[in-house]
C-alpha cells in the first residue's frame, strides 16, 4: 500500500468549471486524484468522479430538497453550527477501548475547510492541536497536512492516571439490557467543535501499543511507498476486560476482540466500498435527506452505540444515528442491530 494522506481539497477555477485536486496517495493508486465535487475531501483512496453513490444500510438519499454542496465560508456560520453533539454508549458485555481522532481543516484562500481562522482558539480550548500551514503530522497510518487541527480523545488511554482511575477513552460494560454511557460523551452528549473527518484509529502509541494488531505505514508522511495494512483493516476499537486485555481471539474475524473501519457504520469502508475509514462532514448547505451514508451535519448530533454481535454475515459493531441541526434524522442505526 502507499502512505495515506488526510488532505483538504484545492479548487482551481477554470472558466465556468471547477476542478478539484486532492493531493494524496490512495492504496495502489496515483499520487493525486481529480474529484468532481469539492466536498469529497476523502482521507485518501475514494472514487474518481462527482457524486459518490449512496450504498449500504442506512445511507442518505440523493441531494435534493433545496440542498447545496457548494462551499460555504465557515466564518459565516452561526455559533451553534460550529459544533456537533456526540454521545457514546456501550451495549456489549465487555469494556470498550476506543481511539477517537478528529481532523478539522482551517479554511484558507486556496483550500476549503470547516474552521474559520478566527475560531482556531475555540478549537484549541477544547483540546485540538494546531498543525501550521506548510507542516504535517503523522498519526498511526495517516499523514495530516496543515493548516489543520487534530484532536485525539484522552490520547487513547484506557484509564486516566493508570489503573484504578476513571475510564478515559473507554466505556464500561452494559448492565444487562441497560447500556453504559461514556463518562465524557455521556447521555446528554458532549459539544465538540465540528471536524471535517472522524476516524476511529489506534495509532499504536501509548496505551494502544499493547493492543495493536494491524501494521501501520512506517512513515505515512514520506513520499515513498511504505508497507502496512489497508486502511479498512486498521484497528479501530477493542473489546477488553477490566485490566485492558483483549477479550477473545486477537485475530480478525467472527469472535474477534478487535474491530476495524469496515465494521463501523458510516465509514466509506462500511457503506461505500472504498478504502476511506473516515466519517465526513457534509457540505454546509446539505440537508438531512441529502447527506451521503458516510456524512454527518453541522449543528447536529451523532449517537454512537458499541455492540457485540458475532454473526455471520457480520453487521457493523459501532453504529451511529445522525441528525441535522433541527433534529431531523439523516441516518438511523443499522436496522439489523435492532437498536433504539
Amino acid at each position: 500500500m502507499m502512505h495515506h494522506r488526510i488532505v483538504r481539497t484545492v479548487v482551481a477555477a477554470m472558466g465556468s468549471f471547477a476542478v478539484v485536486i486532492v493531493f494524496g496517495c490512495a492504496a495502489g493508486g496515483t499520487g493525486f486524484e481529480f474529484l468532481g465535487s469539492p466536498f469529497n475531501n476523502l482521507a485518501g483512496g475514494g472514487t474518481i468522479g462527482g457524486n459518490v453513490g449512496n450504498t449500504g444500510v442506512g445511507g442518505g438519499g440523493g441531494a435534493g430538497g433545496g440542498s447545496s454542496r457548494d462551499f460555504v465560508d465557515p466564518c459565516t456560520e452561526t455559533q451553534s453550527r460550529k459544533f456537533i453533539r456526540i454521545s457514546m454508549r456501550n451495549q456489549s458485555e465487555d469494556f470498550i477501548h476506543y481511539f477517537l481522532f478528529l481532523v478539522a481543516f482551517v479554511a484558507t484562500d486556496t483550500g476549503e475547510g470547516s474552521v474559520c481562522q478566527d475560531d482556531i482558539g475555540l478549537y484549541e480550548s477544547f483540546g485540538y492541536n494546531l498543525i501550521p500551514e506548510g507542516s504535517e503530522q503523522s498519526f498511526g497510518n495517516f499523514c495530516i497536512e496543515g493548516p489543520a487541527l487534530t484532536y485525539f480523545h484522552r490520547n487513547g488511554q484506557f484509564s486516566a492516571g493508570g489503573t484504578g482511575g476513571a475510564l478515559a477513552s473507554a466505556i464500561s460494560p452494559a448492565q444487562g439490557t441497560t447500556p453504559t454511557f461514556d463518562t465524557f460523551f455521556n447521555s446528554a452528549g458532549a459539544m465538540v467543535p465540528v471536524p471535517d473527518q472522524i476516524i476511529f484509529h489506534n495509532p499504536g502509541t501509548g496505551e494502544g501499543a499493547q493492543l495493536k494488531i494491524s501494521r501501520n505505514a512506517t512513515a505515512p508522511c514520506d513520499v515513498l511507498i511504505v508497507a502496512g495494512d489497508p486502511e479498512c483493516l486498521q484497528d479501530s476499537f477493542y473489546y477488553v476486560d477490566d485490566i485492558d486485555l483483549i477479550v477473545g481471539s486477537d485475530a480478525l474475524g467472527i469472535g474477534s476482540g478487535r474491530r476495524v473501519p469496515g465494521e463501523v457504520q458510516g465509514t466509506g469502508c462500511s457503506c461505500l466500498g472504498t478504502n476511506v475509514p473516515a466519517q465526513l462532514l457534509a457540505p454546509s448547505g446539505e440537508t438531512a435527506s441529502g447527506a451521503r451514508c458516510n456524512e454527518f451535519l453541522r449543528g447536529g448530533t451523532i449517537q454512537y452505540v458499541f455492540i457485540r454481535e458475532d454473526t455471520n454475515p457480520p453487521i457493523p459493531q459501532l453504529l451511529w444515528r445522525v441528525t441535522d441541526s433541527t433534529g431531523v434524522v439523516s441516518h438511523e442505526f443499522d436496522p439489523r442491530a435492532n437498536i433504539q
